[in-house]
C-alpha cells in the first residue's frame, strides 16, 4: 500500500485519468440522453465524479476494488453502502476487454493543444457511445504565485486565502475553460481515425470563461513531503451524496466561511490522504454553452451552473484541520 511514484509519474497519471473530468461529471449521461431522445437525466450518485477524485488522490497507493464503500451526505452521515466493482451503468467485463479503446483515446487527447477543446469517442454497434474522452481548453499552472494572480479576479471559483508555510518544491496544475452562453467558437475538425470519432473546437478568447482548476503542490521532498491536491469545478446541480468513504475513514461536518457545506475527511491509514470536501452555491449562476461535442449532441445555451464543488487532499500532514486554514481567513 506504500508504493511510491515520482512527481513526473504523478503528473502523467493526472493528465491520463482526469483530463475529461473537469467541468461536468454529468457530460456522458447528457450525451447518452440526447441520443435516446431523453430530455432529462435521472439524478443519482455521481460515480464519475467520485472515481475521478479517487484517481486523483490515490495515485501513490493501490486502490482496492473489493468490499463496500460507505456513501455519506453533507452531515457526514452514512446513507448507504455500494460496491465499486459494480459501478452503475458499467459492464466491468467489457471495460477490461476494451482497454485498448481507452488507451487510444488517451493517446489522442494527450496530443491536443492546450487552446483547443476536443471530444473523442468510440461507438457501440447500435451507434451509442462506448467510451469517450474530453480535452478542455486549458492553461498550465506554472507556480502558486502565477495561479494566485491569475485567479484573483475570478469570483465564481474559490481559491485558497492562504497557503501553508514552507518551501514549495513542486507545483503543477491546469486552469480549465469553457464557452460562455451565446459565445463564439469554431469547429476546426470533424473526423475519424480508424473506428474512433472526434470533434475539435476553438473557443474565441472573448467567449472563454474559467470553469475549474486542478492544483498540486509539494512542500519539501516532492515524493515524501507534504503534498496538497486542490480541485474546483462548477456544477449545474447540488450533490446530496458528495463522497464515498473507505474503511478507516471518518467524516466530520465543519464550517467554512462562504461555503454552503463542508466535510473534513480523516484517514486512519497514513497511506491515504486527509481531505476537505466543500460545496458553495454561487451568488449568480454561470451560464455556459454546450458545444456539439458528439455528432448527435446539438449546440445549446442551457447550461446554468449554480454550484461550485471543491476537494482538497493532503498527504503526510500531522493535523488534518490544517486544511481548514487554506480557505478560512484568519
Amino acid at each position: 500500500m506504500n508504493e511510491k511514484i515520482s512527481a513526473n509519474e504523478f503528473r502523467q497519471s493526472l493528465d491520463r485519468h482526469l483530463s475529461h473530468m473537469k467541468a461536468d461529471p454529468w457530460l456522458a449521461q447528457r450525451i447518452i440522453a440526447s441520443e435516446r431522445g431523453e430530455t432529462k437525466v435521472k439524478k443519482k450518485l455521481s460515480v464519475s465524479m467520485i472515481v475521478a477524485s479517487l484517481l486523483l488522490v490515490l495515485t501513490t497507493v493501490a486502490l482496492a476494488v473489493t468490499g463496500l464503500y460507505r456513501v455519506i451526505n453533507w452531515q457526514g452521515d452514512v446513507t448507504r453502502t455500494t460496491d465499486l466493482t459494480q459501478t452503475p451503468g458499467t459492464d466491468t467485463v467489457q471495460a477490461v476487454s476494451e482497454e485498448w479503446h481507452v488507451d487510444s483515446l488517451n493517446s489522442f487527447i494527450s496530443e491536443i493543444p492546450n487552446e483547443e477543446t476536443a471530444f473523442a469517442w468510440y461507438n457501440n454497434d447500435d451507434g451509442s457511445i462506448k467510451c469517450s474522452e474530453l480535452h478542455q481548453k486549458q492553461i498550465p499552472i506554472s507556480s502558486i504565485e502565477w495561479f494566485a494572480e491569475y485567479m484573483h479576479d475570478i469570483r465564481h471559483l474559490s481559491v485558497p486565502v492562504s497557503f501553508p508555510e514552507g518551501n514549495v518544491t513542486y507545483c503543477y496544475g491546469k486552469v480549465f475553460m469553457e464557452c460562455k452562453a451565446f459565445g463564439k467558437y469554431s469547429l476546426i475538425k470533424n473526423g475519424q481515425s480508424g473506428s474512433m470519432c472526434y470533434n475539435r473546437f476553438l473557443i474565441d478568447e472573448s467567449s472563454s470563461i474559467v470553469t475549474g482548476y486542478d492544483l498540486f503542490f509539494a512542500l519539501g521532498d516532492p515524493e515524501n513531503g507534504t503534498r496538497y491536491i486542490i480541485r474546483s469545478e462548477l456544477h449545474d446541480r447540488t450533490y446530496e451524496e458528495p463522497l464515498m468513504l473507505r474503511e478507516g475513514e471518518t467524516a466530520k461536518k465543519v464550517s467554512i466561511e462562504g461555503m454552503s457545506d463542508a466535510l473534513l475527511i480523516m484517514a486512519e491509514d497514513p497511506a491515504y490522504p486527509d481531505g476537505l470536501i466543500m460545496q458553495r452555491k454561487l451568488d449568480e449562476p454561470v451560464q455556459l454553452k454546450q458545444l456539439p461535442l458528439n455528432n448527435r449532441l446539438e449546440e445549446s445555451d442551457d447550461r446554468n451552473c449554480q454550484y461550485e464543488y471543491i476537494t482538497v487532499w493532503v498527504y503526510n500532514c500531522d493535523d488534518p484541520e490544517c486544511l481548514l486554514e487554506l480557505f478560512s481567513a484568519e
